[in-house]
């Protein structure tokens, strides 16, 4: 008896592989990752990051306009804001909060004191979101402060 006849293939034939399945397998995959696939919204922010002592300096030497350091603390308790020769009271948290409308009649009231002064430095605490310095970032953009640093 002969083994090899009994299968009744040649022993010069290659089997063929059936890939039908595995593109039947990603012709339902892919769409199905397409549409589950969450899209990520890139936003620019332009800031102006602090430089060192040595070239504001210089840009004070180049610069010969009164220099005036608008700093808008952020931390658990809400907002306070530190302005040469201007008494602004601190803006507490309503509830858990940020008051952004308050803010912003403050940045409009020094805004109003100095019109010439377009910066301002964000100084948050390390537990204050994202979004809520993107948020003051905002409101400082709307009111007349276009050019933001942000120190630590």
């Amino acid at each position: 008896m002969n083994i090899k006849r009994s299968t009744g293939r040649a022993s010069g034939e290659g089997d063929d592989v059936n890939i039908t399945p595995v593109m039947n397998l990603f012709l339902v995959l892919i769409p199905f990752l397409l549409l589950t696939a969450e899209f990520v919204r890139i936003a620019v922010l332009e800031l102006n990051l602090p430089s060192t002592a040595q070239s504001s300096v210089s840009n004070k030497k180049e610069n010969d306009k009164k220099l005036i350091i608008i700093l808008l603390g952020i931390d658990d308790k809400g907002f306070t804001l530190k302005v040469p020769r201007l008494r602004i009271a601190p803006i507490p948290k309503k509830g858990e909060q940020f008051q952004y409308e308050k803010l912003a009649a403050a940045l409009k009231q020094i805004k109003g004191r100095y019109p010439d002064t377009e910066e301002i430095t964000i100084q948050p605490v390390d537990e204050i979101s994202y979004q809520t310095i993107v948020n003051v970032m905002d409101a400082c953009r709307d009111n007349g402060f276009p050019n933001i640093s942000i120190s630590g």
